[in-house]
């Protein structure tokens, strides 16, 4: 297979900056159907949408008068993050793709390591992982997609990003996976003449000793590459190109490359034939609209119920003292004594529409699974069946999700971290049956998995307490189960450290020792070398 690869006539990758400039073109046009709806979206969900607008005489006009789909983009970014990669504990693990490794004590402890430095680079305080995540989860919310990006920098270490979703075009291969990322940033005169140098248009080098603030437009485009070669160390062996362009000069101003694509975008719904996703914004969209419109016509109609307008008589004389508490107004009363000002009635019934906008949120809430992650809360009384049909049900939801997002994000995630810990020489030492027999694979142990994995453990949990129960009649049933092996499941399963879990080796030596110690006391023997040898181990 190797030799196939490596004999594989390859073809030259041959680009330019009209090329990548060109190809452009057609992303924005794929995504031009899409932007009117998360246009709209943000503004209804988002807290930097615009929630002021100006009329044509310069007065401030409110345009949002519901923030139902606000809050439930909190619920919902909240509970996902809870669910998938929860702050306070380790939602995934690395182990060896070979099952007879799973016990060899090297392998493990070299693993845990890998797995500790990972978490520990993850949420130290310069990476923003945490900070960036919580926009990841938001714009899910939101558009459907987030476009994510794992960056390495040099001497600081590594560094997390949630790229503005304007900022960012994607194109997926036909495979659906992530083919190509053009990301549109800004960048002032001094900070483009810092970062490419002389490579820089003529109009930057001027503008950068004029007017250094003055901002120009730039492109950093990621693909794959088809001539790199496998196993090279230098330029030709990245799999993906890296090409900075400035866009007023059409120059290629910054080339290089990534052995693992830098940028993840996961989605919360796939859209057949479509590089982007459904969110559940775009599901709740038409009642988002519906509901800030009644949001409008209650507010209107609550303040003429509560203030309505006064119809009064030509003869009235203090028209003005109107709506004043404890006025006196004189020509109130005709000469038969009838008002001569009344309030204007109306026939809205105020509580129909309340009632009608109650629905319309709670579709809303619905589309943001809020009713889901409050299964658990909006019964106050549940036994602890009801509590694990619940969560079986929850997870079973989820699922979908959840799945998409760890296989989209969180997989070239960590793959791109090993990369750049492995350049740094932290994830040397790997054991030789690792290095020789096995590759390394990646599982989740976040509450969505959790739950899927609950029944089983649960199920494990029920059939030892049965045994133990029915052994006070009949000892010999506890022969059916084996303890030490459900024991190690449950430890797996809570994501115990080796070094508590003693290993197979040791536990039959403890066993041996036990029963040379008990032969010695029947037999009356004082002294034994293997003994002796074995009383080291603990």
């Amino acid at each position: 297979m190797n030799n196939f690869l490596k004999n594989k006539p390859t073809k030259k990758a041959k680009y330019t900056a009209d090329s990548i400039l060109k190809k452009l073109d057609v992303m924005k046009e794929e995504r031009k159907v899409y932007e009117p709806m998360w246009n709209k979206a943000a503004e209804m969900c988002a807290i930097n949408s615009k929630l002021f607008n100006k009329d044509e005489n310069g007065r401030i006009r409110q345009t949002i008068f519901d923030t139902t789909a606000r809050n439930a983009l909190t619920c919902f970014a909240a509970s996902m993050k809870s669910v998938i990669i929860p702050t306070t504990a380790r939602w995934h693990r690395l182990k060896a793709v070979n099952p007879e490794l799973d016990n060899n004590p090297n392998v493990k402890k070299y693993l845990e390591y890998a797995t500790d430095l990972l978490f520990r680079t993850r949420y130290s305080a310069k990476s923003n992982f945490a900070s960036e995540s919580d926009l990841l989860f938001n714009q899910l919310g939101i558009y459907g997609h987030a476009v994510w990006m794992v960056d390495d920098d040099i001497g600081k270490g590594i560094v997390y990003r949630c790229i503005p979703v304007a900022e960012a075009y994607i194109k997926r291969n036909d495979k659906g996976g992530l083919d190509t990322v053009m990301r549109q940033y800004e960048l002032c005169a001094r900070e483009a003449f810092d970062k490419f140098g002389d490579k820089v248009s003529a109009e930057i080098k001027k503008a950068s000793k004029e007017m250094p603030e003055k901002k120009f437009m730039f492109i950093h485009a990621v693909f794959e590459k088809d001539d790199y070669k496998i196993n090279k160390k230098d330029k030709s062996g990245m799999k993906y190109a890296s090409v900075h362009i400035d866009i007023a000069g059409k120059k290629i101003v910054q080339e290089g490359g990534y052995r693992c694509n830098p940028y993840m975008v996961p989605r919360f719904l796939g859209v057949p034939g479509s590089s982007y996703g459904d969110s559940p914004a775009m599901q709740a969209f038409y009642d988002m609209l519906t509901a800030n419109e009644m949001g409008k016509t209650i507010l209107r109609t609550g303040q003429l119920q509560a203030n309505p307008p006064i119809l009064t008589n030509m003869g009235l004389i203090d028209t003005n003292k109107l709506g004043s508490a404890g006025a006196v107004i004189r020509g109130g009363l005709d000469n038969q004594g009838k008002p001569q000002a009344v309030s204007m009635q109306y026939g809205n019934n105020l509580s129909i529409s309340v009632e009608m906008q109650r629905e319309v949120r709670a579709s809303i809430e619905r589309a943001f699974l809020v009713p889901l992650f409050q299964s658990l809360t909006q019964t106050k009384q549940m036994t602890a069946t009801e509590v694990e049909k619940r969560e079986l049900e929850k997870s079973m939801l989820l699922a979908p999700m959840c799945e998409r997002i760890s296989a989209e994000w969180l997989t070239g995630n960590i793959e791109r971290e090993l990369d750049i810990l492995t350049s740094y020489g932290k994830l040397d030492g790997v054991p030789d049956e690792l290095m020789y027999d096995s590759s390394i694979a990646i599982e989740y142990e976040s509450p969505s998995v959790r739950m899927q994995d609950a029944s089983a453990i649960m199920g494990l949990y029920k059939t030892v307490e049965a045994a133990v129960t029915l052994a006070q009649s009949n000892p010999q049933v506890l022969d059916i189960l084996d303890m030490e092996n459900a024991l190690r499941k449950i430890a797996d399963y809570h994501g115990v450290d080796s070094d508590v879990v003693r290993t197979k080796e040791d536990v039959d030596m403890l066993k041996l020792k036990a029963s040379m110690e008990n032969a010695q006391a029947l037999m009356g023997v004082t002294s034994n070398p293997l003994l002796g040898a074995m009383k080291g181990l603990k």
